[in-house]
């Protein structure tokens, strides 16, 4: 059994852990969303303060990643498309002045439909962002009051189009299926209409009610009804049917994509790719540990403006490794690699292959090209698969 420094000393020299990424967190929000769990705040009191702090942090940890070249940006939130042309800007310039950006890195921008025109699009092209991702959720309006949605369906519609005739051809949209109210039927036209939209990849999530938020208070009051797991499987199985049909690769549980198009991004989190989180609540990952910045946006200006910073981490063990290895590959379409998981978790293979066996026998689980992969009716419990595996 390697130690656990031989152990991450040969992580880091792994070749798929050559590249990293670097995600922005901007936390503001014109309005909340009853399911979201993410930190955003519809005030904007410290929208100026965060923002310089923002940039200043980027400068600050300009060694986090060593010398290890960056071949994706991430703006997300909250709402990023809330930011100007010239913040906008300002933060990508920074972020080239520090680190080694390479050659046609995928820079993605989380927006609003109705944040998104023509000319913010042509905009955002101008300043080097190549990559949208369009928080759609539905086209539907009354299930997108439902969720509270700020936009209308319409909208989506627009913003796709502008973004397309502006010269974006790599878009993602999102789509939330699970909901209450939400019949197959009408889960079928929403994802008839995703299909026939210019776009390369379609990112799918069952409504999840996450702790703290608005739908978790509406439904603890009976404001709102129980999910149904039930319907939900029966969505994400009509999910897979339509979008594979067309031509879409379900390359992750929650992804699918055309031509090749995958968000590079996301998919480096599944590779266990290192990367640098910037902004309140954002995490960072050097292949060791784990760090949090504070999501008190006062405390994070302010430590942040003293030359410091506020924040959590963790060493990760072998386990967390091993946890974290299995998790990650059964949710992607490559599953757990044989000669990898033998290579890096001796200890634990037998294991493994004990509970493995268990899945295959419901069905849930397959062996295939020398990777341990979720079957199709695996994929919906791949959460819950995952952790019966864990350690």
């Amino acid at each position: 059994m390697l130690s656990q420094k031989t152990f991450i000393s040969k992580l880091n020299t792994d070749y798929f852990c050559r590249m990293s990424g670097i995600y922005i967190h901007i936390p503001f929000c014109s309005t909340k969303c009853h399911y979201c769990n993410f930190l955003s705040t519809v005030s904007l009191k410290y929208r100026k303060e965060v923002f310089e702090a923002i940039g200043k942090e980027i400068a600050m940890r300009k060694n986090y990643l060593g010398q290890k070249p960056i071949e994706t940006i991430y703006f997300g939130g909250g709402t990023p498309s809330l930011l100007s042309k010239d913040e906008l800007k300002t933060l990508l310039k920074r972020i080239f002045d520090h680190f080694e950006v390479v050659s046609g890195a995928e820079i993605t921008l989380e927006a609003n439909p109705d944040d998104v025109n023509r000319k913010i699009s042509e905009d955002w092209l101008d300043i080097g962002i190549n990559r949208l991702s369009i928080g759609t959720q539905a086209f539907n309006d009354d299930i997108l009051r439902k969720l509270n949605r700020r936009h209308r369906a319409d909208q989506s519609l627009q913003a796709v189009q502008f973004a397309f005739e502006s010269g974006f051809r790599n878009m993602s949209i999102d789509l939330i299926y699970g909901i209450p109210g939400l019949t197959n039927s009408m889960w079928e036209a929403e994802i008839e209409v995703a299909a026939n939209l210019p776009v390369s990849h379609i990112s799918a999530y069952h409504l999840t009610v996450e702790a703290g938020t608005a739908l978790e208070n509406l439904i603890r009051r009976k404001k709102y009804p129980n999910l149904s797991e039930e319907a939900g499987v029966e969505q994400f199985e009509i999910l897979m049917d339509k979008l594979e049909s067309v031509g879409y690769e379900h390359y992750e549980i929650s992804n699918f994509a055309q031509n090749g198009l995958y968000s590079k991004h996301n998919r480096s989190y599944w590779q266990n790719k290192p990367y640098l989180g910037i902004g309140p609540s954002a995490h960072s990952y050097d292949l060791e540990k784990r760090e949090w910045n504070t999501s008190n946006l006062r405390t994070y200006f302010e430590a942040i403006d003293s030359g410091e910073r506020d924040f959590e981490s963790e060493v990760l063990s072998k386990t967390d490794f091993y946890n974290e290895f299995i998790m990650l590959g059964l949710r992607t379409s490559e599953g757990v690699d044989l000669k990898e998981l033998e290579k890096r978790f001796a200890d634990f293979k037998a294991d493994f292959e004990t509970k493995a066996e268990k899945y295959f026998q419901r069905g849930q689980m397959v062996f295939c090209e020398g990777s341990y992969r979720l079957s199709r009716s695996g994929k919906f419990f791949a959460d819950a698969i995952a952790a019966d595996f864990f350690q």
